[in-house]
Order: structure tokens, then C-alpha cells, then sequence
């Protein structure tokens, strides 16, 4: 991967000819859209002045649990209402619907008493009827896993207590991920239009769960006990009267996961009694519950509405504090501070807290259906419903049509450090009410902030709450509404008709099974999975291919004998597997250079060796130069000339290291910062490198205007690893000055030195050119098309590398992923209808200049080339892939990696839209040819990376198959595509 390395306190890294436009920065470049202004003035009043604490507070204890249809729910609707019309919301009122019947829990009680006693510990579940009394029964697992097997139970279960769940492991506690809810494995796109839609997930869940009950009532069964499935006593509570508040069939009750795994352990050894009694008290009647509903009016167009909202219910073991409390008093505390500041919204914002959520989504939907002829004019729906963490992102459920907008809507909020929205879909929160019915409907992914342990238990309480992720919800929320409320036009909408989601629950599931393309053989996902075995199978051999590369030929400067055999051995390679029209594409270099000794010491005011290489075609000193040291660090040019007539006969140490801070998670690195796996200035943004790379030749005509003898550049890296770069070279010419690469801990040492008083030191750089254009390859082939052939995909990787290590990982271990991926296709016998095309290119390291040459060279033919996909970075597993802002190719790219995510030993998350530069896919990018990367675990790149650890004893063996796996799929189904992919305009 190429990244110019000229001075770490600048900046450094110098991405080649390329600016990364990441993230939000590509809606927005800067703090200057419209929003900002008025997205600092909401972040900052939430900040300073937030209730939500105090009202969570009053909200938890004064008020309390929130049941559907409780006394206390309606004190809450009240309150609230009150909140709104005191914060100057205005069309505050409640809005009226029905359930079945109230429920009020009554107390619960269980033991073992046989074979021996134990007492446990149980809730109700919600809408569970008494028992008659205390009843006494053996326990019984009913283990049936269809209809089918309910029948050996026949006869067997009257009086019987029935558990039915098999019991995970609660110790040791599997550690929390607290961002799960992100980080996961894509899920299945949604159906093409046109097409039948895919069955509920939960269809034959809740059918199965119907016909269970109902047999269990047929059968004379006792009472169910549950698993809560928590640790450390807590409990777990839902409902079993369904959407409809009716009565459950059976009394039913949650067990602690402890008890439940002393009743399972028991059972193995013999005969189980236990002793229960419940009582609960059920309403005759029904009655009205409510949404509390406020909104600030629209100033230009007051019919079209924004809704920001959450569910003001919760179930009853603790105070609901953090569901949905939070949601339901960060909505209040948005609502306040856009009141407050009178921004006056083109649009209304309206605020709605639901009810009946918990019982599933009853208050929303009932809210969809009362205002079904007011959908056409909401805009869009934000619900925040998961606890007390952070909001980590918007999940966009499925609204491709949206993407693009929402990363507008999102880009001013950069102190957030929100990261990539995701189109991910959930059916557990109110938005999917909205969604079901076309209005673009949104939910907040959250930290999970301990909430697999709060959620529904008698731990969800006032004290589980923090505060940071409380305001900065409320924060989201609020300028998530204003910057919509001022889009120029409502957010568009998904293709309609199309099948409603929470129609397809009451559908047999195995009709709609039976209905759906799923079940008809599927060429593609079957050649998908011969491929991934492929790869697997010949892991042996892509071990073998690399450590050649990397052992026998070594490192490959581009110009270097090295190169040019490594180009030729890959070619035969291509040969051998019966690749088509495998050949060398040439391309010229001003020059080859070749790296000598580079010696450094100082030898004032003291003695001491410094370890140095020559930066990638620096010309020599000429012998050995002896100077003083001058510390150069400039923020901006005009800052160079404090030195002016100082540098003459000088070395110059270019910047003082500052503190760095590693790379993060890819998938976690805030959506506008870049997530290139490399040790970077904290606090600094990798932005405008156009910009700072003509910065950086203007340094250097300073500096040898004022006669600098050498220069002295510093690694990012500490431990002694160097790092590599042209320095001040470019197009392969030499370098205006001579200069060399040092150890961080040699930079520093000087650093002090200078700041202590004057330094000496003698520096010495040997190296040599051709003085004569040189001839480099790329190294390309194919698979031809069987139906398209003169359409093409390509993947690719760079099979030069620089040369202090032997370019194991940088980027041999890219070149022998796209060999590897070829392979795997022949001998899986794929017949692809476009033509597939691998190619190693050249040159990459000193500005990708090989996929440059490519594209020159093919320009005429780009307009066939589909996709590209390129592998460069280091040995770790490849996460997803990077689609460079091409909003058009996203959900096509969903339905093309797919396989990845669903074959568990991959689990590729969804694709990224993010733009980053540093490879050769850029290139192609900039030419308008929709161009990805892959986007890969850190693994010690940041260490390996142009330093002289980049040796075969770095690669992670199972992580680069699964790159060459990624590579081929891809290939494969973008081949296979009815169209070619969408792109979008070419860059100028």
C-alpha cells in the first residue's frame, strides 16, 4: 500500500495522488453547510443545559414502571404531555387506542420439592393467567422440534411443569460487545423487486409458539417455566398475550437462569417436582392507553412531517430506566432544545412517545393505521430505543434510496464520532411500524452499555444510566430532525408495492417457504460455495506461493531484477493454471535506482550511531557530509522563513515527533476520520493530502535553495523500525536532496540534543541510478466470458513492494491472494458470463503508478470494465469491502457479497461506502469504474508496513485464504450480474 512518507508531525502520511475523501467530508467537505451552524448551536445546548437526567430521574422513581395500561403508564402520558407544553411544543395531546385487557402482576412463587428442596425464584410473565392455587407437578422437558414431534408427548403431560428450552452456558460470562449491534455479519438483502418477499424471521418462531401453547392447553399442562437466560439472578419478562393483550393459555412464568440450570441438571438423574403458585389479577374490559404526541410547526411546508421518537412503556421488574426511558426522555430533551433555540424548521418535527411497544410495537402500529392518510407526507421516522449507550449510527433499514442523503444529514455532527450508518434491519423497535408502511422508518444502533443485562429485568433501574450516552442521543436526535426538517425535498421512498413485513408473521412459513426462489436451485451460491472450498483446499499451495515470492525472489523495487523475475515467475503462474491471454503489460520508469549503505552518527556533544535508510531514489551525498543538525517543524510555508540563510552545509531533521496513536477497528472509526491501518498524529485529521504533498515540494526547493546538505525524515514506528517512502522524489527522478529515514528513537534523541544546545552529526547515503528509462510490467490474464466477454472485472493487488523487508505482507500477500482467487475459479470449473481479469500491477508503492499506466493504456475499454477490486492491506482478514462512495452499486454490492456473510468461517460485514486512497483501485475511481477495496483487520500493519518486518513470518495463513476467497466471490458474482455495475460520474 502506498503512503509517501515525509515527516510524521505533519501529517505524514501522503496518500499517492489521491485526496482520501471519506465518510461525511464527501457531502460535505467542511463545517460550512447549511446545517452547521445550527447543529452547534443544538449539540451545544444539550451539552450546557440538559433535563434529560433530571427528568429520567423523576421519570424512574417518582413515576416508576410503565406497564401497558397501568395507572402509572397514564401518569406518565400526563406528565410528559405537561413536559411538552412547558418546553413550548405545541398540538400536545394524547392519543387514544385499546387493548384487550389491563394485567397486573401479583405475586409469584416456586420450589423444588423433590428430590430435594430448593427454592427459586420466578416472575409472571406478562398476561400469564393464575394458577388454581398451589399446584404441585412433575417437570417435564418437552423437547419437540415440529408439530410432528408433539405427539410422543401425548398423554404425558397433564399436571406437568414444562420447561422447553435448552440451556446455554452463563459461566463463565461470555464478554459483553458493546458493539454488537454493528460489528456482525451482513445481513441477507432484501428481495429484488418483483420478486416474492423472503419469510418473516419470526413467522415459524411464532407458529411454532401458538401450536405449542395450544397443545400444552389440550394436554393439561401445569404451568411453563422459562429461561431468563442472565446471569447473577436476574430475571427476563415478556408477554404471552400477544399483540392483542388477550389472556395466555397457561400460567407462565421466567425462572432465573440459575434455577433453570439446577431443574435441567436434576433432571438428568431422575424425577423433578416442583411446587408453584401465581396470582395475577386481569382486567374485564377493555381500555384506552395512549401516545404522547408534540410537535414544533413547520415554518414553509407545516404538512410535511419528521418524526423523532420512542416508547414511554416497559415491563415491571424495574423502574424502565433504560427501556425505554432514555429513548422516551432523550425525544423530550431534543424536543426542548430545538424549542428553545427557535430554529424554525421548513418542515414540522413532530415528538412521539408510543405505548404498548413492549407487547410488539402495538402503539405504533395502532399510529400507522389512525394516520394512514397522513403517511404520504412524513418524511422520515427515528426512534431511539437501546438503552443508555452511546448512538453509535443510524440503522437504515433496507432505505438504499436514502444513504446518500443521511450521510448529508449526518455530516455536520462530527464531535459525535458517529460511524458509518448502516442499512441494517431490526424488528424490535417502533420505526418498523413506519417502515412496514413505505415511510422510511430508522432506528439509533447504540452501545450496548450493559444492556443484556437491564433489558426487561429488575436491574433496569435509575443507577444503570449514563449520562454521556443520555445527551448524546438526545443530541442525534435533535439535529438528526432539524437537518432533515431542511432537506430541499422529502426523503425519498423505497419502490412500492411491495409485501408489508408484518403481513408475512401471519403467513404459513412453510407456504411462504415453499413460495420463495430460495428453494430453487441457485447456480450462483452453488459455484460460491465450490470456490470458498477451493481455496481452502489449496491453502497449502498459497503458503507455498508466497513464501517463494517473499524468500526466493525478496523484495521488488519497481526497476529492480527482482521485480521484473517476480513478474515473470507470476506470469507462468497464470500460465500454468490455463489462464487466457496471460501476458506482461509494459510500462517505463525514468529511472531504477538502487538502494547502498546508508551511515549516520552524531558526533556533537556526543558520540552515537544512528540507524538510517535512504529514502526511495534520494541521490547520494557523495562521500560522507558533516553539519550541524537544524530542527525544521513548520505548520505552514510561510513558517520556513525563520530559517532562511541558517541551512547552509546543514542536516536537517524534518519535524519533531509528536504523539501517535494506533489504528483502530476499521469498522469502528468514526465515518469522517480515516480508517487506513497506520500509526497516525493523534489529534490530527488525514485530510487534504494534494494539498500537503505540494506543501512538501515546496519544503524541499526551500531547503535546497538554502543549501541543506541532507535531510533527516523520521519513522511513525517506534522499536527501532524504520519506515520507507520516495522522500523527495517523484516520477523517478532523483531526489532534489539526499535523504534518509530514521528510527523514531534516534529522531527523538536528536530532538533533545537540539533543545539542549547545538548538535553535530556526519551523515552518509550511498545509492545509484540507471540514468536510463527502465521497462516495468504488469502482470495480467483471464478467465473469458462465456455470454459477455468483451465486459470485464478485474481484482487486483501490487507485486512490487519496498525493500527493507522482503514485501511479505505489502503486498505479497495481496499478489497471492489474486493468484490464489484465479486457482480456486479454474479448478471449480467457473464459466463466468463476463470476462475475469487478474492483475498484478506494478509501480504502486511510488504512486500507483502501474494501475495509473493500466488505465491510460485501456482507456478506451473502461467504459466495459464493471467492477474493480483491489486487496492491499497486509495479511489481516479481509472485514468487507470499501465501495468509494458509489451509493448507486450499494445494494447490488449487498446481494454480490452476500455468500461472504451468510458462510460463517467469513461472516463479511456489510459493505462500506467510505473513500480512502492509497491503492489501486484509485485510479480506476478517479476514471469513473466503480472500484473497491478491501477493508482489513489492523494485524500489526501499522508495524510491518514499509519497515524491515515485513517478512513471511508476519502473515496470518487462515486470514489471507479468506481474502482470496472474498476475491473470487467477487469476481464471480459481479460476473454473473444481469447488468453491469452502476457507477458514478468520473472525478476531474
Amino acid at each position: 500500500m502506498s503512503f509517501k512518507q515525509v515527516g510524521v508531525g505533519l501529517c505524514v502520511v501522503m496518500l499517492a495522488g489521491v485526496a482520501a475523501l471519506r465518510g461525511f467530508a464527501r457531502a460535505s467537505e467542511d463545517d460550512t453547510s447549511e446545517f452547521a451552524a445550527a447543529d452547534t448551536q443544538i449539540l451545544s445546548e444539550v451539552r450546557e443545559h440538559s433535563e434529560a437526567m433530571q427528568n429520567l430521574e423523576y421519570l424512574s422513581d417518582n413515576i416508576g414502571a410503565r406497564l401497558t395500561g397501568s395507572p402509572q403508564l397514564k401518569n406518565a402520558n400526563d406528565w410528559t404531555a405537561e413536559l411538552m407544553k412547558k418546553y413550548g411544543l405545541v398540538n400536545v395531546h394524547l392519543e387514544p387506542w385499546t387493548i384487550a385487557h389491563s394485567w397486573t402482576r401479583g405475586t409469584a412463587e416456586a420450589r423444588i420439592v423433590a428430590p430435594a428442596e430448593h427454592a427459586l425464584t420466578i416472575a409472571a410473565a406478562g398476561w400469564s393467567p393464575s394458577t388454581a392455587g398451589v399446584v404441585h407437578g412433575p417437570v417435564v422437558y418437552f423437547d419437540a422440534k415440529t408439530k410432528a414431534d408433539f405427539e410422543k408427548f401425548h398423554g404425558k403431560l397433564k399436571g406437568a411443569v414444562v420447561i422447553y428450552q435448552e440451556p446455554s452456558v452463563l459461566s463463565p460470562a461470555k464478554a459483553e460487545d458493546v458493539n454488537q449491534e454493528y460489528v456482525r455479519a451482513m445481513q441477507a438483502p432484501p428481495p429484488i423487486k418483483g420478486q416474492p418477499a423472503a419469510p418473516s424471521p419470526f413467522a415459524a418462531l411464532m407458529e411454532m409458539a401458538r401450536a405449542r401453547n395450544d397443545f400444552f392447553k389440550q394436554e393439561g399442562v401445569a404451568a411453563v417455566l422459562r429461561d431468563s437466560g442472565k446471569p447473577h439472578g436476574l430475571l427476563n419478562m415478556t408477554g404471552v398475550g400477544g399483540e392483542k393483550f388477550d389472556i395466555g393459555a397457561i400460567p407462565s412464568a421466567f425462572i432465573t437462569g440459575e434455577g433453570y440450570r439446577m431443574i435441567w441438571r436434576m433432571l438428568k438423574h431422575g424425577p423433578v417436582t416442583i411446587e408453584t403458585e401465581m396470582t395475577n389479577t386481569v382486567g374485564d374490559k377493555p381500555l384506552q392507553v395512549y401516545n404522547t404526541v408534540g410537535e414544533i410547526r413547520g415554518s414553509e411546508k407545516p404538512d410535511e412531517v419528521v418524526i423523532v421518537g420512542a416508547h414511554l412503556d416497559s415491563w415491571d421488574l424495574g423502574t424502565g430506566s433504560t427501556d425505554n426511558g432514555t429513548g422516551s426522555m432523550a425525544v423530550l430533551e431534543a424536543a426542548r432544545a430545538l424549542a428553545k433555540l427557535n430554529l424554525q424548521p421548513k418542515r414540522t418535527i413532530r415528538f412521539v412517545l408510543f405505548t404498548g411497544e413492549e407487547e410488539g410495537l402495538v402503539g405504533s402500529k395502532r399510529y400507522v393505521e389512525a394516520h394512514k392518510n397522513d403517511l404520504e407526507k412524513i418524511s422520515a421516522v427515528l426512534v431511539h430505543d437501546t438503552g443508555t449507550g452511546r448512538v453509535l449510527t443510524l440503522g437504515l433499514h433496507d432505505n438504499y434510496q436514502d444513504r446518500e442523503i443521511v450521510d448529508q444529514v449526518l455530516a455536520p455532527l462530527r464531535e459525535l464520532k458517529l460511524l458509518e450508518p448502516s442499512l441494517a434491519r431490526s424488528f424490535g423497535t417502533d420505526h418498523a411500524s413506519f417502515d412496514d408502511a413505505g415511510v422510511p422508518g430508522f432506528w439509533c444502533i447504540q452501545n450496548m452499555a450493559e444492556y443484556s443485562k437491564t433489558h426487561h429485568s429488575q436491574s433496569d433501574t435509575f443507577d444503570k444510566v449514563w449520562k454521556d450516552g443520555l445527551d448524546q442521543g438526545a443530541q442525534v436526535l435533535a439535529a438528526w430532525a432539524y437537518n432533515t426538517a431542511e432537506l430541499p425535498e422529502m426523503l425519498p421512498r423505497r419502490p412500492l408495492p411491495y409485501q408489508n413485513t408484518r403481513d408475512r408473521e401471519t403467513v404459513n412459513p412453510r407456504e411462504a417457504v415453499g413460495k420463495t426462489e430460495a428453494a430453487q436451485p441457485d447456480p450462483v451460491a452453488e459455484m460460491d460455495a465450490k470456490v470458498i472450498a477451493q481455496v481452502k483446499t489449496d491453502q497449502g499451495q498459497l503458503q507455498a506461493d508466497l513464501s517463494y515470492l517473499a524468500d526466493r525472489i525478496g523484495p521488488r523495487l519497481t526497476g529492480t531484477q527482482q521485480l521484473d523475475q517476480a513478474s515473470h515467475w507470476t506470469l507462468e503462474q497464470f500460465k500454468a493454471l490455463g489462464l487466457e491471454d496471460a501476458h506482461l503489460e509494459p510500462w517505463t520508469i525514468a529511472n531504477s535506482w538502487t538502494r547502498g549503505p546508508a551511515i549516520g552518527r552524531v558526533i556533537a556533544p556526543t558520540e552515537q550511531m544512528l540507524t538510517l535508510a535512504a529514502a526511495g531514489w534520494s541521490p547520494n551525498t557523495n562521500g560522507a557530509v558533516r553539519g550541524a543538525v537544524i530542527g525544521v517543524g513548520v505548520q505552514k510555508l510561510d513558517d520556513l522563513q525563520k530559517y532562511r540563510g541558517k541551512l547552509k552545509g546543514a542536516i536537517v531533521l524534518l519535524d519533531r515527533p509528536g504523539e501517535t496513536e494506533g489504528p483502530s477497528n476499521p469498522m469502528l472509526t468514526p465515518y469522517d476520520e480515516s480508517n487506513l491501518p497506520l500509526d497516525h498524529p493523534r489529534n490530527m485529521a488525514l485530510t487534504d493530502f494534494r494539498g500537503r504533498r505540494q506543501m512538501m515540494a515546496d519544503e524541499a526547493k526551500f531547503l535546497k535553495e538554502e543549501g541543506a546538505a541532507a535531510v533527516l525524515l523520521v519513522s511513525e514506528k517506534w522499536y527501532g523500525l524504520l519506515n520507507m517512502g520516495t522522500g523527495f522524489s517523484r516520477e523517478y527522478q532523483p531526489g532534489v536532496l539526499p535523504a534518509a529515514y530514521m528510527t523514531r528513537e534516534n529522531a527523538t534523541l536528536l530532538w533533545r540534543l537540539l533543545d539542549a544546545g547545538p548538535v553535530e552529526a556526519e551523515i552518509n547515503i550511498a545509492a545509484s541510478f540507471s540514468g536510463k528509462p527502465v521497462t516495468v510490467y504488469n502482470t495480467v490474464a483471464e478467465i473469458k466470458g462465456s455470454e459477455k466477454p468483451d465486459e470485464v472485472v478485474i481484482i487486483g493487488g501490487h507485486l512490487d513492494s519496498w525493500d527493507l523487508g522482503t514485501g511479505a505482507t505489502d503486498n505479497g500477500t495481496g499478489s497471492m491472494a489474486v493468484l490464489a482467487a484465479a486457482r480456486a475459479l479454474v479448478k471449480s470449473g467457473a464459466k463466468p458470463k463476463r470476462t475475469i481479469r487478474f492483475v498484478l500491477f506494478t509501480g504502486e508503492e511510488q504512486g500507483l503508478n502501474g494501475s495509473k499506466a493500466y488505465v491510460a493504456v485501456h482507456k478506451d475499454e473502461l467504459s466495459k470494465v464493471s467492477g474493480v477490486l483491489i486487496h492491499d492491506t497486509g495479511t489481516g482478514k479481509v472485514l468487507t469491502i470499501g465501495l468509494m462512495h458509489n451509493y448507486a452499486a450499494r445494494e447490488t454490492m449487498d446481494r454480490v457479497l452476500y455468500p461472504l456473510a451468510k458462510d460463517k468461517s467469513i461472516g463479511l460485514a456489510e459493505p462500506s461506502l467510505r473513500s480512502e486512497g492509497g491503492s489501486d483501485h484509485v485510479p480506476f475511481d478517479d476514471a469513473g469504474v466503480p472500484a473497491s477495496w478491501c477493508i482489513q483487520e489492523v494485524a500489526n500493519y501499522e508495524k510491518d508496513h514499509h519497515s524491515q518486518a515485513d517478512t513471511l513470518d508476519r502473515v496470518k495463513w487462515d486470514d489471507l485464504a479468506e481474502g482470496a476467497q472474498v476475491l473470487a466471490v467477487y469476481a464471480y458474482n459481479v460476473a454473473q450480474l444481469p447488468e453491469m455495475l452502476p457507477r458514478k460520474a468520473a472525478r476531474r
